[in-house]
């Protein structure tokens, strides 16, 4: 699955400060890592992916693109080098990515070949205006099936915003019934879109005020076509405080949704639903051991991140915590594991910054100084140091890619030994 890479900026800009009142030839280089991850970065990404350390290359102008109905988002031409921001690969060769040139990724691309070329199955959503860029969020399920929601950048509400799905690879492409956006505020940022069947969810951000990330979740039950507003603010179910940091539905019934209060509220935010999202409940972690009073310390942050469930029961998350009373700020970062759908959790360190598990056993803790589990994050191994900071893909436990981000540019990687070494491609549209 894929989510939009602009939110946290977004959200950071506006939560933070009130905190204080988805072809190999060229092998990465690898570097000493810095202290932490930086925020992802919001700027464009340029327009041919690079190794962090070699000099960019500049994108030949593009070609005239294949002409599509109306006013739609024209698809590049055969030869188009671009950059992916995202990506989801279904088996060693098929995959789904998100990515353009230099505006955001907008467009939907198709690999059949691991990821050296692709074919642009972009839909026919209407271009934005002179000027004007969209950002693409998708939900890819399998080789053929994927919906995809577009919203203008800038966060400015569209009029009548609809999800497209397609059940043959990208090739066509329904729309869906626009979306009710009646009473909700003037902002619109798609962040998570999920399915499990044909029961589907998508949690928009529509708003922010005093440490309140305002949400709605729409909810359908007939694969897409159409969408019912099931929480906004108006009926916020109780989770409009805080920002929201992802949504993962395990079945048609249970979800979870994590949250970062960013300080302003002591403890961790992490919410569970047993009725497909119609009411949350919050759940109350344990403090990790030997850290008695971390989550009722007023000095300390901490937040909910990176939801992987292999079951109802099965699952993990990563809280992150930022304690404030010492100079440097001191970083701790936990693996909650649980085993009964949430009722009880055991809990370990890991050594930061994302999480990322292919399995409930097999996991990387993802920096620039990578490391890997393969007992569920009770202990950790370091594999490689990189340049950049990776969000990972894997589909076995050797093969996977990485979305690889350094100083504002960005490259697409791929490891076939389980992260331990590296390759560049360069993403191309084939014939």
């Amino acid at each position: 699955m894929v989510k939009k890479i602009s939110l946290l900026f977004w959200l950071s800009l506006i939560i933070l400060p009130l905190a204080a009142c988805s072809m190999a030839v060229t092998p990465v280089s690898v570097t000493s890592m810095p202290s932490a991850i930086p925020p992802k970065p919001t700027a464009p990404p340029p327009a041919t992916p690079i190794p962090p350390t070699e000099t960019p290359t500049a994108l030949p102008p593009t070609s005239t693109a294949t002409t599509l109905p109306g006013n739609a988002i024209q698809h590049f031409p055969t030869g188009q080098e671009f950059t992916v921001t995202s990506i989801h690969m279904i088996n060693a060769n098929t995959g789904w990515a998100i990515g353009g040139l230099t505006n955001l990724g907008d467009h939907v691309l198709y690999t059949m070949d691991g990821g050296s070329t692709w074919k642009d199955v972009t839909p026919p959503e209407a271009q934005a205006p002179s000027g004007d860029q969209k950002t693409a969020t998708g939900y890819f399920q399998d080789a053929q099936t994927a919906w995809v929601i577009y919203a203008p950048y800038g966060y400015i509400r569209p009029s009548h915003p609809v999800v497209w799905r397609t059940h043959d690879g990208g090739t066509t492409w329904q729309a869906s019934q626009p979306l009710d956006l009646s009473g909700l505020p003037e902002t619109f940022v798609p962040s998570d879109i999920q399915f499990v069947g044909q029961a589907g969810w998508m949690l928009v951000h529509v708003g922010v005020g005093m440490n309140h990330d305002y949400v709605a979740l729409y909810h359908s039950i007939d694969s897409g076509l159409t969408w019912t507003r099931t929480l906004d603010p108006n009926h916020d179910g109780g989770i409009q405080p805080c920002s929201k940091t992802g949504m993962l539905f395990t079945d048609a019934t249970h979800g979870w949704l994590t949250g970062d209060c960013e300080g302003v509220a002591m403890g961790v935010l992490l919410f569970k639903s047993s009725d497909a999202g119609a009411t949350w409940q919050e759940v109350t972690l344990p403090e990790p051991p030997g850290a008695q009073g971390l989550y009722t310390d007023m000095y300390v942050a901490c937040g909910s991140y990176d939801l992987f469930f292999f079951s109802n029961d099965l699952g993990h998350l990563s809280v992150r915590c930022f304690n404030f009373k010492g100079t440097p700020i001191t970083n701790n970062y936990y693996v909650y594991t649980t085993r009964d759908g949430g009722a009880t959790w055991t809990v370990s360190t890991y050594p930061g910054v994302g999480l990322y598990f292919f399995s409930a056993d097999t996991g990387w803790a993802i920096s620039q100084k990578i490391q890997r589990t393969t007992d569920g994050g009770l202990t950790w191994k370091p594999i490689s140091d990189v340049s950049w900071n990776p969000e990972f893909d894997f589909i076995s436990e050797q093969i996977g890619w990485g979305v690889a981000w350094s100083k504002g540019q960005v490259a697409l990687v791929k490891t076939d030994n389980g992260g331990a070494s590296w390759t560049m491609l360069v993403p191309t549209v084939g014939k």
